[in-house]
C-alpha cells in the first residue's frame, strides 16, 4: 500500500499551520491583530489574578501588618538609594530573595520580572555616562582618536573618545541600585492585597484624593479591559476572512472612540452607584490591622539591617 495515501491531505498541505514545535512541518501563519489583542488582555488578567493569589498565601511577608510593610519598604528603598557599595546592595538583594522564597514568591518570577527589563532601560539611560566626555577618569578602553577636539553643537568631545573605569563603575552601581529598589517594591506589593495597601497608605497620612484615584484607576482598568475584550471578540466572531491592514486600522480607530464614549458613560453610572451606597469621598475598608509580635521583630530586623548596611559602607569605604 502506498504510504502517501495513509497521510491526510491536510497534513501534506504546506499552507496549513505547522504541527511540529520547530515549524519544520507546514507553514506557520502570523496571528491577526484581533487575536493578539485578545491574547494580550487574557495574559494581563491572568497575571493579575496570579499576583492576587500570592497575596492570599500564608507566607512570611503576608502575615505582616500592611502599615509596617509600607514603612519598612520606604526605609529599605531609601537605604538602597543612599548606599554606594555594589557588594552591600548585592547582599540586600540576596536577603530580598530569601524573603521572596519564604513568602511563596517564585524566585524565577522574581528574577525575570526585574532583571530582564531593568538593566535594559536603565542601561540605555546611563550609557552616555561611561564615556569620558560625560565622566572623565581612568581610561579603560580607547575607542576613537579624532586628533583634535570635536565640537558638535553645544557638545565638546575630547580628542580621544574612551570608556572610563569611573563611568563603568557608576553605571553598574546605578543599574544594581535600581534593580534592588524595584525588586523590593515588587516583592512588598505582590505580597500585599491592593485594598490593604491603599488603607495602609491612607493611615500613614497620604492624601485622600491620591488614594481614591489609585483605587478607582485600579478597578476601572479591568472594566475597560472587559469592554475591550467584548469588542474584539465580537469583531472576530463576525470575521470570516483575513483582515487587511487598512481595515484593521479603521476598526481600531473606531474602537478607541467607542471605548472613550462607553467609559465616560460608565464612569457616570459608577459614580451614581457609589453615591447611592453612601460614598462620601473616602472608600471604607472593613479589614482591621493589628500590630503583633512578628511585626515588632520584623521592624527591629529592618533597623538592624539598615545600620549594618551603613556601617559596612563606612568600613568598606
Amino acid at each position: 500500500m502506498d504510504s502517501k495515501n495513509q497521510v491526510p491531505d491536510w497534513l501534506l498541505n504546506s499552507g496549513e499551520i505547522g504541527m511540529c514545535p520547530c515549524a519544520c512541518i507546514g507553514k506557520r501563519k502570523k496571528g491577526s491583530f484581533l487575536e493578539k489583542t485578545i491574547n494580550g488582555i487574557a495574559k494581563l488578567l491572568k497575571e493579575v489574578i496570579f499576583f492576587e493569589d500570592i497575596a492570599f498565601q500564608k507566607g512570611f511577608l503576608q502575615k505582616l501588618d500592611p502599615r509596617i510593610k509600607v514603612i519598612s519598604l520606604v526605609v529599605l528603598i531609601l537605604t538602597s538609594t543612599l548606599i554606594h557599595n555594589v557588594l552591600i546592595l548585592t547582599i540586600l538583594y540576596l536577603i530580598s530573595c530569601i524573603l521572596a522564597k519564604i513568602s511563596h514568591v517564585s524566585l524565577r518570577l522574581y528574577f525575570k520580572r526585574i532583571w530582564l527589563i531593568t538593566p535594559l532601560f536603565t542601561g540605555v539611560a546611563v550609557l552616555p555616562s561611561i564615556f569620558n566626555f560625560v565622566r572623565p577618569g581612568t581610561t579603560l578602553i580607547s575607542l576613537i582618536d579624532f586628533g583634535h577636539q570635536v565640537h558638535l553643537g553645544p557638545l565638546i568631545f575630547p580628542s580621544v573618545l574612551t570608556i572610563t573605569s569611573q563611568g563603568v563603575s557608576g553605571a553598574i552601581l546605578l543599574i544594581v541600585r535600581v534593580g534592588v529598589t524595584v525588586s523590593l517594591a515588587f516583592l512588598f506589593t505582590t505580597t500585599t492585597r491592593w485594598a490593604n495597601l491603599l488603607k495602609a497608605l491612607r493611615i500613614l497620612l497620604l492624601p485622600k484624593i491620591f488614594i481614591t484615584t489609585l483605587e478607582m484607576c485600579y478597578r476601572y482598568i479591568f472594566i475597560l479591559l472587559n469592554i475591550t475584550t467584548d469588542m474584539f471578540v465580537a469583531r472576530k466572531s463576525r470575521t470570516f476572512s483575513k483582515t487587511s491592514s487598512k481595515e484593521g486600522r479603521h476598526f481600531v480607530s473606531n474602537a478607541i472612540g467607542s471605548l472613550f464614549g462607553k467609559s465616560y458613560a460608565l464612569s457616570e453610572e459608577i459614580y451614581g452607584a457609589m453615591l447611592s451606597r453612601g460614598y462620601k469621598g473616602e472608600p471604607v475598608i472593613m479589614n482591621r490591622f493589628r500590630f503583633t509580635l512578628l511585626d515588632f521583630q520584623w521592624l527591629l530586623g529592618v533597623i538592624i539591617c539598615v545600620l549594618v548596611a551603613f556601617g559596612g559602607e563606612i568600613i568598606l569605604g
